[in-house]
Formats: C-alpha cells, structure tokens, sequence
C-alpha cells in the first residue's frame, strides 16, 4: 500500500499579515477548515532593525496529529515592494538552506521527487506578491517539519516617526511562543505602543536595544509595534561592501512630500471591482478614502462601473456639498460574484477613474483600454502590486496602497499634485540606481545603488511633473557608513526585481538572473531545498554551501547518476501508429447468434477446435490492446527510452516490431497527399448514430436549497442566501453554474461558474475544472485562456499541452492545435512523469490525424513526422481526462452484445479498444470502435483511487463522447461532473455518463 498524501493549506501572511499563520484541512464539503490534524506546534520570530531597514526570520515547527501522511502548502502575502529572501527546510533534524531554480523546473522536480516519497520543499512566488511553500513529507502521528523564511523589509514612514509593525492576532494558543527583535546603532530607546506581553521591553546592551519573550501555551492579546523618532530632513546612509572595489548603498531620505493645487475632474468614473475576491477587500478603509474626497471635491458627477467576468455600467449619481451618502449606500449593497478579468475593462469618458480592485485577474488577461488617468486603489493584502502600478504608470495615475497606509493620507494623491522623484545627476560614480523610473514622495524616499570607489555625492531630483524643483544631496562614505552582517545588496536587489517585474515579459530574463545571483523569489525563480546531495547532481542544481564541496567531487568524479530523461515519445508512437493501423485493418465479425447447447459427458473435438479458433483470435487482437497494464508498445516504450539501449538498438526495436505487423496497408505519408482517398476510407465508415448524455446529478447537501426554485431569479437568490457557508468550496459554484447552463442562462451561470478561479492562486487543478465546464458550455475563448494559464504553470505535463491543444481547435486555430499535440511527442520528461502517463501516444496520435483529416488543406505538415500519419476514422470514440495527479478513474464501454471494455478486458470481440489504464496523473483513457453494429452502447466511469485531498475538492471528471469520429461528419458531446466524494470509492458501481444507439 502507497502512503496516502493528504494536501493541505496552512495560510500565515508576515509582517502586515492579516494574521500569523493559521493550519487548515479539508472538511467535509470539499473546503477547508480550522482543526487539530496539524498545528503550529512552535513559532519563533526574530528580527534585526537598523536605520529604518529590518531582516526578518520565521521559523515554524508543525505537528502532524493526525494518522496519515500529508503534504503541507502554505500560501501568504508580503507587503508592497518585499520578497522573500530566504527558506529552509529540516532535513535529517537539521535546516537546510534552499537555493534558486527556474520555478517551472522546481516544481517539476519537486512532484518528480515526492512519487519517491523523499523529503523535498518548494517556495515560489504566485500570483500578485502572493508566496508558497510546499513541503513533503509530514509523517503521521506527530510528525514534525520545521519550517524558516526570511525576507528584508523597509520600515514606513508614520507622521514623524519609522515605525515596525507586526500582527500577532493569533485565535489560538501556541504550545511554544517566541519573538525576539533587536535594534542597533540607535541612540535613544526605541518607543513600544503596543506589544504582546507586559514583559517585552527594549534594554540596552553595548550599541543593540535588546527586547524578548519566551511563552508556553500562549495566546498574545496585543500586536507589536515599535516607533523610532525620525528629526526633520534626517538622513540614514547603509554601505555594504562588494567586490571589484564596489559597495551596495541604501540612503533613507526624509523629505517633505510637498503638494500642489490640480484641477479636480467634475466628472469621475469609479470601477468597481465585484468579482468574489471583493469581498475579502477592506471596505472600510475604501469608505474612509471617498469620504475624504468628497470633503474635497465636494461637487461632481460620480458613474459606476462594475468589473468581474464581465464589465457592466451601474448608476449615476451628483455629489452636491460632498454628500455622497447615496453612492454610500449604493456601493454597500454591491454582490460580488464571478472571476476577474480585466481583459473586459473599456474606453470611458470621464476625467478620471477610481479602479478599486486587487490587481489579481485571474479570469483574463488585462488589455489597457482605457485613456483617461486611472487610480488604482488596493484595501486588499492578496494583491498584484505590480499589475496597480503598471495601469496607473501607463495612464498617468497614482498607484493608492490604502491596505498598508492610511487612507486618509493616501487620498492626498487624488486630490494634489504630489512631489515626485524625477532622478538623480548624472555621476560616473554610480550604476544600477534604483529607483530609475519617476515615483510619487508620500511620505519619505529610498535610494539603492551601486557605488564604485570610496566616496561619491549624489543629486536627488525633486518636481512635479518633469519640472525639477528643488534638489537633495546625499554623501556616500564607505569608510564612515560601511556596516557589517547587513545584506544591503539584497535590499538593493529587491528594489530593482520590483522594478523589473512591472514589465515581467520583456524583462524575464534578467529577473532570473537577479533572482538567481540574490537568492530572491520572483514570478520565474524559486527556492529549492532536495534531500540528498546526489539529487543536487542528479537535477543538475546547485546545492547550498554545505553540500557544495560533495557536490563538486560527484561531479568531477562522474559518480552520479544523472536524471535519465525521456527525450522523446516519438519511437513509441511510430510503434502505436503501426499497433492502431493493424487494429483498424482488422475485420472483427459481429458475434453470431448462439443457441443453447446440448450436455455432453465429455467435449467433442469440434468444441476443442472452436475454443483453440478463439484463443487465437484473443492473442491476435491482444497485440494491440492487452489485458494487462503494459500493451506491447508500452512494453517496448521501456526498451527503446532505456537508458542503456544505444540509439542503433532503439532503431532496431521499432524495425523489428514493424516486421511484426507486416503485411498490413501503411497510408503513411502517402497519405497526405491523397485527399479523396482519405475521403474515401472515412465514408466507408460513416454511420447514423445518436449520442445521448447523462446529467450526472450531484448529492451535495446544498442541492436541496434549490428544489423549489425554477427560474433564473430565484436560483441566484438561493445561491446567495447560501453562498457564505460554502464560500471557499468549488463544487458549490460548479453545481449552481449547472443549474443556469440548464435553463439557458449562460450569463449567469458563467458568472457564477467563473468565481471559482477567484479561489485560489495557481491553482492547476481548480483551472482543469473550469475548462472543463467551458468546453462542455461552449465558451470556447474563455476555455483557451485557462488551458494555456495551467500550461505556463505546468509545461512539464503532457496533459497540459493537448488540454491547450485541443481548446485551440475549439477556436479553430487547426496549426497551432496540431503544433501542440505534436510538441507531446518530442518534449522531454523526467522518468517518473513519463512513467506515469505512459501511452498517452495512443490518444495524441488519434487527435493529430483527425485534424490532418478534417483539415488537411489548412495545415502545413511539413514537420510532422509521416510515420505517425494515418487515415483512422471510427464510428465510436470516447476520451475521459481528470483534474488531479495521483488518481485513477476508469472508463468502461458496454456493447449491445453485453461485453464490456474496461482495463482488465481491454479488446472486445467486435473490436471495442480501450487504451492503457492510467493509474496515476490526469489521463486520458479513449475507448475506439472503428464499426459499431446495431443497438444501445453504455458509456460508464468508475472512480478508483485518488491519493489526495485538495482544495479543488471532489475530482472532476470529462468525457469527450463523439461518433463519426475523424470522418469529416463527427458528432460530439461533453459530459463534465465532480465525482461523489465517498469515504470508500473502490469498487462501486460505475457511473453511466451516456449512450450510443446505432
């Protein structure tokens, strides 16, 4: 028996954290909880503050209570402008620091990894300045894992005074409580407002202000918060030495955000974000920024527009002596709902626009149609700060942050034309300073960058506009400002990786490259930490300092055994492209009609005969469809992608498999050329047939809700009434989104379905659902967007690319198609994943020549391979796919002779196929017919195994039901529902999803 894998989600935001970290597992309805399968078992914080400058490291220790084996995934926000600079993982009781890796290749070899059930962690960057860490495994029954995570953070600014802020609202005790924050050089006490305990206080030691508390079963009732009094035009100067007589500086300038008087638009538009996410957005603090612009611009007129999957106009209203009490109450009444896309955003009129959102479009991809300036405004900690900054950069807005600054200071961006950064003089003494781009002063400046020699000046530019209109000096001094045990070249790193990252794709590249040289999470790099050295060499990454002296000598020695990957699948699927040829070609009989037979004492040597006649026609057909796991071509695939079988040996088993099939018709290449012949051979195959689906119904205690209601409106108040107990479960929104789709409400049911990719973040199984319910309901755009997400998250999964594939043929886009089912057979895959979707050629080579077939005259095939060509239409094909890794469905088809096709009978006597049984990963299965005789066809799934919990709930399961299939005249249905989730799913009876009648 597997260990069972249980994923779960531990949420923790840091430093502005909503709240230190929270453990949560799956419940009963397919969401999640707060319960005691694993707790924090021990926090500890520490901190380090100098010249408003802080390094910060938190480290957990979690306990598994529970009696399986899980999988923990913790996701949480960082502040504007932070990232995180450091992870480590207990491997052996001991931490290990990770190191940087392309994140697409981290996570790759992290789920390559734990099918080994080896230790292995991950942190990546995820949508927005969201961050997770995944960590496998946490053994059962009071297994522990320590978790630490660093990051650098830059005090802010509040009135007179830098202040540190920490959160510690924590609903529960915490066995093992910890915080210790020390601050140096700093000549007066620093200043407690509030802090967790009566025994926190700052005592001096030499040049550190020392304060901590150490606690057993507590339960803080206060936050920490520390102030350290700034005077006026104050500077603090960090100099960290570097190489080729180089330093890193860091100059924090205290500067009076001067305004001046703006013309204030008489007509504004406010975009309203109502997307589900809105509802997690601070709306107090949102009510509190109107209020204060309308003390101001106290007359105007004020339209609405509201934004989630669709962009919608609302009222209008006139602020007259700033009473906007109707908009108020307007706005409050808002219902959120649906995904965000801000690919749906449009031209507006107005002078100038509020965008109150959290940047996360997680339902589209944002086009800037808007020419008038934008306000992008977040109360939200889940957000893209990059996605705000880049809009309201690119129309001549502001970027408000009102969810870290006061809203009532913020305002002040709307109203007056604020004092911005324009540069600095030039100075050959100075490169890569950062910030390079113009930035509004709110209430004091940072300046990073990197000084050659001993000493330099440096002339900060202030105006408005691009009018200079007052300067700062700053004095660089290695000498006198050089400070030790500082990273301040991470902080500079960090200003210039933000910098980057609001133009991501034209600066992709060197966002690695600072990500790597710094050891900085970004959108494409990730931490890693492995096991064992020999991972390191055999994923070909660079270990931390302590491995490297080992690593190196493996290396030199050629000791390791390196990943052996699979570079291709392209000999396998010549193999399964002469296996399917042979099938095709074959001429099963309809089975005769039998009669009863008389008892006999003993066989006659005419039954002898007849039961030898067919054991040989099993074994013939058998060549194609086994009834055991490994098909010969998935036999051979071991042979020719073995490690040891030299390039010549390959070619030699295909060639000698191809003299096994001799004598059969190879259309191959021929093939292209021969329009009319392919015509020909289709219409020998075509049939009238009738597919008829099943509405899988879903048993989920909610449906009952809805037994009364009928029409559309009345579904969607009962949806609301009862959308807050299942806020954060995907199958309730699958199941309402149904009930729309079946009364031909496809707006709302779209809208509804669309909010589940406002669940989570990166989520590939979450995004599979719904491209799943878009293909079936024939949003076909919508379906593409979401299948080529789930293919930049995964490019390492097959899956990934024919889910993308096939949504672009729903598009009509037949090349880019046909090119993507292609790169499957020439991608190169890590052993396991290549093992675990092993004779997934059978159903690519189906689907690249029903393209070639149906449009052969649009594609150009210059570059596919003629061995894999063939003319294949079918009568009956049937393909299921799933949502999960680990999990393996069944897909049985029973003909009207009673026979069924299943995994452990794979060929059926009238020439049903069923392709190899996928026990692991996402599928697909694909049932072929290619002459269906006369009667009723029964298309069923059963749902064998999953190995895991997720948040994503119940698996989702489509089948793709077609007739006529590659014959220029197909008929296709979609079948989409969430298996049953019962506690014991092995070995029930299967679920019938649809009919054929011929």
């Amino acid at each position: 028996m597997k260990n069972i894998c249980l994923k779960l989600l531990l949420f923790f935001p840091m430093l502005y954290w909503a709240q230190i970290p929270i453990i949560e597992t799956p419940d009963t309805k397919g969401g999640f909880e707060n319960n005691n399968k694993v707790i924090l078992q021990k926090l500890n914080i520490e901190t380090k503050i100098t010249g408003g400058i802080s390094t910060n490291v938190i480290t957990m220790i979690f306990k598994n209570n529970s009696n399986r084996l899980m999988e923990g995934r913790l996701t949480f926000p960082l502040p504007e402008g932070v990232n995180v600079s450091g992870y480590a993982l207990d491997i052996n009781g001991k931490l290990r620091n990770a190191v940087p890796v392309e994140k697409e290749k981290a996570k790759e070899v992290f789920e390559t990894i734990q099918k080994r059930n080896i230790d292995t962690g991950i942190l990546e960057k995820v949508e927005g300045n969201n961050f997770r860490t995944r960590i496998y495994p946490i053994n059962a029954n009071g297994g522990e894992r320590t978790v630490q995570i660093s990051y650098n953070y830059e005090l802010k600014k509040q009135g007179s005074n830098y202040q540190y802020f920490l959160p510690l609202n924590y609903s529960t005790e915490i066995p093992e409580f910890n915080i210790k924050t020390s601050v140096f050089q700093n000549t007066v006490s620093p200043e407690l407002e509030e802090k967790p305990d009566g025994s926190f206080n700052f005592v001096k030691n030499g040049n550190v202000w020392l304060a901590e508390t150490h606690k057993v079963n507590y339960k803080p009732t206060q936050n920490l918060k520390i102030n350290f009094p700034q005077t006026e035009g104050s500077q603090s100067v960090l100099i960290q030495k570097a190489s080729d007589h180089s330093s890193y500086f860091f100059a924090n300038l205290g500067i009076d955000p001067k305004e001046k008087a703006k013309k204030l638009p008489n007509k504004l538009a406010i975009v309203w974000d109502n997307s589900l996410s809105g509802l997690k957005r601070d709306h107090t603090k949102e009510w509190t920024l109107l209020e204060e612009y309308f003390k101001v611009n106290k007359n105007l007129s004020v339209k609405i527009y509201f934004l989630n999957n669709t962009f919608d106009e609302g009222k209008s209203f006139t602020i007259n002596n700033g009473n906007w009490n109707e908009l108020k109450s307007y706005l409050s009444q808002v219902t959120y709902d649906g995904g965000t896309d801000f690919g749906q955003l449009k031209p507006l009129k107005e002078d100038e626009v509020l965008f109150f959102t959290d940047g996360l479009s997680s339902f589209g991809d944002l086009k800037m149609n808007i020419n008038k300036p934008v306000y992008t405004i977040s109360s939200s900690n889940n957000a893209n700060f990059n996605q705000l900054k880049f809009i309201s950069n690119k129309t001549g807005g502001e970027f408000l942050n009102i969810s870290e600054n006061d809203p009532k200071k913020e305002v002040r961006k709307l109203l007056y034309q604020s004092l911005k950064f324009i540069g600095i003089e030039n100075n050959s003494s100075l490169m890569e300073v950062y910030p390079s781009l113009s930035q509004t002063i709110s209430q004091d400046f940072v300046l990073t960058g990197i000084l050659k020699g001993n000493q330099a000046t440096v002339k900060v530019l202030f105006g408005y506009g691009n009018e200079v209109t007052e300067t700062k000096t700053i004095s660089l001094d290695v000498n006198k400002q050089s400070v030790k045990d500082w990273e301040i070249s991470q902080f500079w790193a960090q200003k210039k990786l933000n910098e980057l990252e609001i133009f991501e794709k034209q600066n992709k590249d060197e966002i690695k490259n600072i990500s790597r040289q710094f050891g900085l999470v970004s959108n494409n790099m990730s931490l890693m930490v492995l096991e064992n050295v020999q991972d390191y060499v055999r994923y070909e990454i660079n270990p931390p300092s302590e491995l490297r002296e080992e690593y190196n000598q493996i290396v030199k020695n050629n000791q390791a055994q390196k990943d052996v990957r699979v570079s291709n699948l392209m000999a396998r699927a010549e193999v399964m492209t002469e296996n399917l040829k042979k099938w095709w070609n074959t001429d099963f009989k309809e089975k005769p009609k039998t009669y009863p037979k008389p008892t006999r004492n003993q066989s006659s040597r005419r039954d002898t005969i007849s039961r030898d006649t067919q054991i040989e026609e099993v074994v013939m057909v058998g060549y194609s469809a086994s009834t055991e796991r490994r098909s010969v071509a998935s036999a051979t695939s071991t042979v020719v992608s073995s490690p040891v079988a030299t390039p010549a040996r390959q070619a030699d088993v295909v060639q000698s498999l191809a003299g096994r099939v001799a004598g059969i018709s190879i259309r191959g290449a021929g093939s292209v050329r021969r329009d009319s012949k392919s015509k020909e051979i289709a219409e020998t195959i075509i049939q009238k047939g009738k597919i008829t689906t099943v509405d899988v119904k879903s048993d989920a205690a909610y449906m009952k809700f809805f037994k009364s209601a009928k029409k559309s409106e009345e579904i969607y108040e009962v949806y609301l009434s009862n959308r807050k107990e299942y806020v954060e479960t995907p199958q309730y929104y699958f199941d309402v989104a149904q009930l729309f789709f079946k009364i031909d409400d496809k707006k709302t049911g779209l809208r509804v379905l669309s909010s589940i990719a406002d669940l989570d973040l990166e989520n590939e199984e979450l995004y599979k659902l719904l491209a799943y319910k878009l293909k079936q309901a024939e949003v076909y755009d919508k379906e593409l967007w979401i299948s080529k997400k789930v293919l930049e998250w995964r490019p390492f999964d097959p899956q990934s690319y024919r889910d993308y594939a096939l949504a672009l043929e729903d598009n009509k886009d037949y090349q880019g198609a046909l090119d993507n089912l292609y790169k499957i057979l020439n991608q190169s895959y890590t052993r396991e994943m290549a093992n675990r979707d092993n004779g997934i050629e059978e159903t690519i080579i189906m689907e690249i020549n029903e393209l070639i077939s149906n449009h052969r005259s649009e594609l150009d095939l210059k570059n596919i391979n003629p061995k894999i060509i063939a003319d294949l239409p079918v009568n009956i094909r049937v393909v299921i796919n799933w949502n999960k890794d680990n999990t393996d469905i069944d897909l049985w088809v029973t003909d009207p002779n009673s026979e069924r096709c299943m995994y452990s009978h794979k060929s059926t006597e009238i020439g049903g196929r069923l392709s190899d049984d996928f026990t692991g990963g996402f599928g697909p299965e694909q049932f072929l017919l290619k002459k269906a005789i006369k009667g009723k066809y029964k298309i069923e799934t059963n749902f064998f195994n999953e190995n895991q919990v997720s948040i994503a709930g119940p698996t989702a399961i489509m089948a793709e039901i077609c007739i006529n299939y590659a014959s220029g005249k197909q008929e296709r249905k979609i079948v989409v529902f969430q298996n049953k989730n019962e506690s014991d799913t092995r070995n029930r009876d299967g679920v019938l999803i649809g009919e054929f009648e011929f």
